[in-house]
């Protein structure tokens, strides 16, 4: 069985490795520029904090640059002169493609890049629910096999993408994910101008996220959406308009156009022409 290490002990590192360790996968250990990083990695981990990345290197089958994106070619660029002949060299960034590892072929390596569709943010916790994740995979084909035979092994849903699709891939997540919690805090911000607590408008949206994000999963965006958009109710969207700030207006407007979309489709019946002459005004 492959014997798997990383160069980076941040919390998708240690996640993973963490998880990987509890279903018997080989996990040798980590390597970061802040030894205090890679020795809490490798406790946390029952694994070895290597002081250099060609110690990891030479231990592990696969490598893992689990770095921030900015620095995964600079890490790149600085171990493809090692010896990797026949090791995997993987990565989990969600924007950049294995089309990254220039020369890797020269190098006698295999790239890929993987990435688990998660937002991590709790080291303690984070590899506790990681066997629900899937996983989206791209690069050379050995890489590729290895990785899918592993992740699939475990139960995971794993899909292989096209290099070029990995910035939209990235962008669609990202707005899914960090886009939503914008909205959220916005709409946090402005029931605290109308009087409520923190706490109190928390308290007061909770079901009505809750209830519309199950109803969206479960059925579809156009089954799932409700408001004055699709009721075609152009006064109180107007009225709406009038009471944002430029800021929020900016905001509102392009979302609303969207719902006009997912309107038309849930009633193709109807005429949405006069609520979107409102919002292009």
């Amino acid at each position: 069985m492959k014997k798997i290490g990383f160069i980076g002990a941040g919390r998708v590192a240690v996640s993973i490795g963490k998880y990987l360790l509890e279903r018997g996968i080989p996990v040798v250990g980590y390597y970061d520029t802040s030894p205090q990083s890679a020795d809490e990695a490798a406790t946390f981990t029952d694994s070895q904090a290597f002081t250099s990345e060609q110690g990891v290197i030479a231990a592990g089958d696969v490598i893992f640059i689990a770095t921030p994106d900015d620095v995964i070619a600079t890490v790149w660029n600085k171990i493809k002169p090692m010896n990797i002949n026949g090791k995997v060299i993987g990565m989990f960034s969600g924007s950049l493609s294995s089309n990254l590892f220039s020369g890797i072929d020269e190098a006698g390596a295999y790239g890929a890049s993987i990435h688990p569709m998660y937002a991590f943010s709790d080291i303690e916790s984070d590899y506790l629910k990681l066997n629900t994740v899937p996983f989206t995979v791209e690069g050379d084909e050995q890489a590729v096999d290895f990785l899918c035979t592993l992740f699939r092994g475990l139960g995971h849903t794993i899909t292989v993408i096209s290099p070029e699709d990995k910035v939209r891939y990235h962008a669609a997540a990202s707005i899914a994910s960090n886009h939503m919690i914008a909205l959220y805090d916005m709409s946090l911000s402005m029931l605290t101008d109308c009087g409520f607590s923190r706490e109190g408008a928390v308290l007061l949206l909770t079901p009505l996220i809750q209830n519309n994000v199950s109803a969206m999963l479960k059925t579809s965006p156009e089954d799932a959406l409700t408001g004055p958009i699709e009721r075609g109710d152009v006064d109180t969207v107007r009225h709406h308009l009038q009471d944002l700030t430029d800021e929020e207006r900016a905001i509102y407007k392009p979302l609303a156009m969207r719902l006009i979309s997912i309107s038309e489709k849930k009633h193709p019946e109807r005429s949405y022409d006069e609520m979107r002459k409102l919002l292009t005004q």
